[in-house]
């Protein structure tokens, strides 16, 4: 239970990141470091919740439950 909340907290910033980066390079018209500063924090974040999923899965707290499987 604790690594789906986890997963959803990253999900959620990934998305936040998102639209901030998309805010300021619209703002700012590429010309500044905000955007690839948000760049990095969202490649982290998804660097993260791979290893959040991978370690998930590896204790076998997550499952895959796909219908063909």
């Amino acid at each position: 239970m604790i690594f789906k909340i986890i997963i959803f907290i990253l999900a959620l910033a990934m998305v936040i990141s998102l639209f901030s980066s998309a805010f300021f390079l619209v703002k700012d018209k590429g010309n500044t470091e905000r955007a690839q500063r948000t760049l990095r924090i969202r490649v982290s974040i998804a660097f993260l919740l791979l290893v959040t999923v991978a370690i998930g899965v590896y204790s076998g707290q997550l499952s895959v439950n796909s219908p063909w499987g």
